[in-house]
């Protein structure tokens, strides 16, 4: 039973999380959006098992009520975002462009310790990214990989 209404907490949880990123970048700019989505104290561990139920339940909301016809990249980056901060995650949110035969393409993604997280696929590595957050652990991650 406990494990029940932990599951159905959880899913509504990221579908509060998928509606008040959209409520939110309609009323701010991205970097606001942002510092919003961080949470303000985290009181637990990284949890892969918590992460990846979430994951999958953003996923879920965004596969009912799609963001755009182009992708849900963005709205799904900044949803797990808030998810993973929350569980101590130190994830960057990352936004880039490639060229494209018909203009540019764009995406947004997460990256923790510089890698890729939970990222379905390899693409985002075609991207230049035009912008992070924090930007700080974004220079002190390459810093210390140069060092």
């Amino acid at each position: 039973m406990i494990a029940r209404v932990t599951k159905y907490w959880r899913l509504f949880r990221a579908g509060y999380v998928v509606l008040s990123v959209r409520i939110l970048l309609r009323l701010s700019s991205l970097p606001q959006v942002l510092k919003r989505l961080n949470p303000r104290s985290v009181a637990c561990k990284p949890d892969d098992a918590v992460m990846k139920a979430l994951v999958g339940y953003v996923d879920y909301w965004l596969k009912l009520f799609p963001y755009n016809e182009r992708g849900n990249c963005f709205p799904r980056s900044l949803s797990l975002y808030r998810c993973a901060r929350q569980l101590g995650y130190p994830v960057v949110f990352h936004c880039g462009v490639r060229r494209e035969v018909t203009g540019l393409d764009g995406h947004a993604w997460l990256t923790l310790d510089s890698e890729a997280f939970y990222e379905p696929g390899p693409h985002w590595q075609r991207f230049t990214v035009t912008f992070s957050y924090p930007s700080d652990q974004v220079r002190s991650t390459a810093e210390i990989s140069a060092g």
